[in-house]
């Protein structure tokens, strides 16, 4: 059940990216074009852009979380995991998810700020609230993604070498 649930929603989450990515890379393109080669940029293409960034890393955050794929920088993890693999993986997820609860209620707060205050972009005058709202549904669903990902994953040791690469 939790695995099938996973990947229903690590597949959504990915096809997402890859509209928003699309969409993204395809208002560039006629930015770009409509700047240099008419004179005349889409109006509040900058705003878009930067908007659908903001989605764009939270929606491959779901997916990195359920994977546990991130970036790790291994100084002295080796030496610490070798002691106790697997005391070390639940610190460090357990601190991960804690992390990103702390991220998720900071992002709540601000899109409730942002609706009280009816903040708006400054060009598009597009409500902050919708745009934050969203980001902060896009970081629960990825600290549902990581729980789920850590109930289906093997029980043994993550270990993160450079063949994973």
């Amino acid at each position: 059940m939790a695995r099938k649930l996973l990947t229903t929603i690590t597949g959504l989450l990915e096809i997402l990216a890859s509209i928003v990515l699309a969409a993204m890379m395809l208002l560039t393109f006629i930015d770009v074009v409509g700047r240099y080669a008419l004179g005349e940029p889409v109006f509040g293409a900058t705003e878009m852009i930067s908007s659908m960034l903001a989605l764009l890393i939270f929606i491959g955050l779901g997916v990195a979380n359920a994977r546990d794929k991130h970036i790790v920088v291994e100084l002295v993890d080796g030496y610490v995991r070798a002691l106790n693999p697997r005391i070390y993986d639940i610190i460090v997820q357990g601190f991960s998810i804690l992390a990103m609860a702390l991220i998720v209620f900071v992002l709540y707060e601000q899109a409730v700020e942002a609706a009280h205050l009816d903040a708006r972009t400054v060009v598009l005058e597009w409500p902050l609230a919708w745009i934050m709202g969203m980001v902060t549904a896009l970081g629960a669903l990825s600290i549902v993604s990581q729980i789920l990902g850590l109930v289906t994953r093997n029980p043994e040791p993550s270990a993160h070498h450079l063949e994973d690469m």
